[in-house]
């Protein structure tokens, strides 16, 4: 199982040799629990051992034809040291291109527990353009005219009408983590990034009706915070435990506003997720997710949701599965996944553990302009299921399919949603 195991067995043993007899019975009944759980922990993510630091190394490159962006091909890698739980650090990079001008380039490195301080690390990079950010307007009932993307209807505008391209070079963030009390945790950040905005095609729908708060894009610098309680057994697989988050950020470009558009807009966002073993396969997982913008919040701001993983929302595979990625946007947005899990086959693979994981999901959401109009009515729901190939408890490749009453949307995507 790797010299970690081995180490906290000794420990848990030396420990225990100074008790009374039944106690030492019980502490070496629980440290042996404890090795075993190690083992089996260390068994699904140690790929080699150099000098005795235990190694995990996952990834793929990969090549797909979309049909906004051509060919897209790149390489997905994470690299991990196992010294500890959950890790020491943990490094990704994922380099994405496509013919057609799509970029994304992203290093991440998280350092839980920097030995002798007391606090974490995370530092990120992205670089990125994105030629299919939707826009459709905000509202919980704003439209999709199909007709205005159908070149064959008489209303025919665009085939990219509700599309932009969004540029990002690049977006810089720095954050400091610290554990308060056992799960609970707070961290700060500093970050920069610039954004640009441009039209997709000869028409858009975003410069014909009209942006939010008349802001665009530009740069700015933002401050971050975050107040977490973690009690998942596991950051990428959970399988039982809560995890509660509570975010805020603000960011700003006042310092540089005889330059660029002016940025100056909040949000803050709450993030609840349970996981609930119903046996030896089964598992029920819920997430809840609500935030709220505030200010003069820039148009790239309405197609993403923030706390310590940004997603884009509300719609597509990591929000509202079965509706268009950001299809509904206002202030106000709130979204809800529910999950019954079913671990299918597990198997070791030339030394790779490959777990097969079969779910299947509803999901509901909406959006509101003010804080309070929030209410049950008018609900967006979906319904579908998919299937999750998990490498070495680290890689996760998603599929799936999700049926909304607009739509029916399928996707394949890298990294596990929540």
């Amino acid at each position: 199982g790797g010299g970690w195991a081995e180490e906290q067995a000794d420990t848990d043993s030396t420990l225990s040799s100074k008790r009374s007899p039944l106690i030492t019975h019980q502490a070496r009944r629980s440290a042996t629990a404890q090795t075993v759980e190690a083992v089996r922990w260390m068994s699904k993510r140690r790929q080699f051992t150099v000098a005795g630091i235990p190694y995990g190394v996952t990834g793929l490159p990969f090549v797909y034809l979309s049909p906004n962006s051509d060919w897209n091909y790149g390489v997905r890698l994470h690299w991990v040291d196992y010294r500890r739980r959950p890790y020491r650090y943990k490094l990704t990079l994922h380099v994405h291109r496509s013919s057609a001008g799509k970029l994304k380039n992203r290093v991440r490195l998280k350092v839980p527990r920097i030995s002798g301080t007391g606090f974490g690390l995370r530092l990120e990079f992205i670089q990125g353009r994105s030629l299919s950010t939707r826009y459709y307007g905000l509202g919980n009932n704003s439209e999709f005219n199909q007709d205005f993307v159908n070149d064959k209807s008489p209303d025919f505008k665009d085939a990219n009408y509700y599309y932009y391209i969004l540029e990002r070079d690049p977006r810089l963030l720095l954050s400091l983590l610290r554990e308060i009390y056992g799960p609970v945790s707070i961290s700060v950040g500093l970050g920069l990034e610039r954004i640009d905005v441009d039209q997709r095609g000869m028409q858009a729908y975003y410069l014909e009706r009209g942006t939010p708060d008349g802001v665009v894009d530009g740069f700015s610098g933002f401050a971050s915070a975050t107040l977490q309680w973690d009690t998942r057994d596991d950051e990428v697989v959970p399988r039982r435990g809560f995890f509660q988050e509570w975010s805020y950020e603000s960011a700003r470009n006042s310092l540089l506003g005889l330059f660029f558009e002016q940025i100056d807009f909040s949000r803050i966002t709450l993030t609840n997720a349970y996981y609930i073993p119903l046996g030896k396969r089964w598992n029920f997982s819920h997430r809840t997710v609500l935030e709220m913008l505030s200010g003069s919040a820039p148009l790239y701001a309405y197609g993403e949701i923030g706390g310590s993983r940004r997603v884009k929302g509300l719609g597509g595979s990591d929000s509202l599965r079965g509706f268009d990625t950001q299809r509904f946007t206002d202030n106000i947005r709130f979204f809800s996944n529910a999950e019954l899990r079913y671990r299918i086959h597990e198997m070791l693979f030339y030394r790779q553990h490959i777990e097969w994981q079969g779910m299947m999901f509803f999901d509901a959401g909406r959006v509101w302009p003010e804080l309070d109009q929030i209410g049950l009515s008018g609900m967006h729901g979906s319904v579908g299921g998919g299937m999750r190939i998990i490498w070495d408890a680290d890689f996760v490749i998603r599929l799936g399919m999700g049926m909304a009453g607009e739509q029916t949307d399928f996707w394949l995507s890298l990294g596990q949603n929540f």
